[in-house]
């Protein structure tokens, strides 16, 4: 009678952990919901993601799902997002960097004065420009769902003017685009926004992970075209 043995071995393996990231539908090139992420920002962000050793699965959401996701920690994650003081009281922030300034955007024929509060402005809904606009006192805030929407409502001239961050409008714009008038409204900062629970665990990794990124790729002189 013949007697098997049979030996088990039993390896550990560390994996990486899956990190559920989360970023706005069609905000700019540089971010993974694009066909080919392209520019310093999605080579700072792959470096990002590999110093951090953690795994990034993308998936795009609106504004308000996106921001309300990671406050209930729904998502772990989100980029890139601008900071503000109502959005700290549910979501951890990362360090800088991330710089945007937000664009007025006029027809080329228009003589709009962008100072009249009275004047009408396309902004998408869930927005920190959308918060600008209400906080600065403009009285015609007209919201739409994406940020190519604010350009087809202005080329339609159903609205004034249109506040959108630069990095949207660049991915947006095409040579057969009008040669709109543009004007800096402000520049603001922002970075990764985490939930509380995984904040906790992983801020200090991805900080650090940022700032050795930071040194290895350097920021070029002009803006990414």
């Amino acid at each position: 009678m013949k007697k098997w043995l049979f030996l088990c071995f039993v390896a550990s393996v560390h994996a990486t952990p899956v990190v559920k990231a989360g970023h706005p539908t069609n905000f700019s090139f540089s971010l993974p919901g694009a066909s080919e992420p392209k520019g310093y920002d999605a080579s700072l962000l792959r470096c990002i993601e590999q110093q951090s050793q953690l795994q990034f699965d993308w998936k795009s959401y609106p504004n308000i799902r996106l921001f309300h996701h990671v406050a209930t920690g729904e998502l772990d994650l989100v980029y890139p997002a601008l900071f503000d003081a109502e959005r700290d009281k549910s979501s951890v922030r990362s360090i800088e960097f991330v710089t945007v300034s937000n664009i007025w955007l006029t027809l080329p024929d228009s003589k709009v004065d962008l100072t009249n509060k009275a004047i009408s402005v396309s902004v998408k809904r869930g927005s920190l420009q959308a918060s600008y606009l209400e906080k600065a006192g403009y009285l015609n805030v007209v919201y739409v769902e994406e940020f190519d929407k604010q350009l087809l409502t202005l080329d339609a001239r159903r609205v004034d003017a249109a506040l959108l961050p630069d990095l949207s409008l660049k991915a947006l714009l095409s040579e057969q685009s009008p040669l709109y008038r543009q004007q800096v409204f402000n520049t603001t900062s922002g970075g990764f926004y985490l939930s509380k629970a995984f904040g906790k665990q992983y801020i200090h990794s991805i900080n650090q992970a940022i700032l050795a990124c930071q040194q290895q790729i350097p920021k070029p002189a002009l803006p990414d075209k």
